[in-house]
């Protein structure tokens, strides 16, 4: 079931891979287009708005990426000094800490989406809705991901422990 699971995150990983190339490039043209409006000819427009909304929603979806690479920010000096075991026991429980923590951020970034359906943007004129929408988004990837590191953590220390009854 595990392996069925990782397969669909696999896909699912190069959905977001896709997404993330197209969004850095236009994030990239819209930039250079503010910049060359701005500085050569003196005129802004509300696109860099938009380059800003992107970077939050690829920001969210490289989280989502990096939790499954176990790519986030740690400590690794002290990780490396324990046991295996001891590493995936506490990878499990920070994976489990991380994912109520998720689940209670879920509750709160879908209130604030509709909340935000209200409001519109100053730029784009768009309701606040879109952009506040990468906070569900990207928890609810991060959680897909943290579902599978956890199970392969566990499925190791499960492999450790046979391993050392024999």
């Amino acid at each position: 079931m595990l392996r069925g699971y990782s397969k669909f995150l696999d896909v699912l990983e190069k959905v977001e891979k896709a997404i993330l190339a197209v969004t850095v490039g236009i994030m990239v043209i819209i930039i250079a287009y503010q910049v060359i409006m701005r500085y050569i000819f003196a005129h802004a427009n509300s696109w860099s708005e938009l380059a800003r909304y992107l970077f939050i929603y690829d920001v969210m979806i490289g989280a989502a990426i990096a939790i499954r690479r176990n790519s986030h920010l740690q400590i690794d000096i002290l990780i490396n000094l324990m046991k295996p075991k001891v590493r995936t026991i506490l990878t499990i429980i920070a994976t489990l800490a991380g994912m109520v923590f998720m689940v209670f951020l879920l509750s709160y970034s879908i209130t604030l989406v509709q909340t935000g359906a209200r409001t519109m943007s100053a730029g784009l004129g768009i309701p606040m809705s879109i952009p506040y929408s990468c906070m569900p988004v990207g928890i609810v990837l991060m959680l897909l991901t943290s579902i599978e590191v956890l199970f392969k953590n566990i499925s190791a220390l499960r492999g450790a422990g046979k391993e050392a009854q024999v």
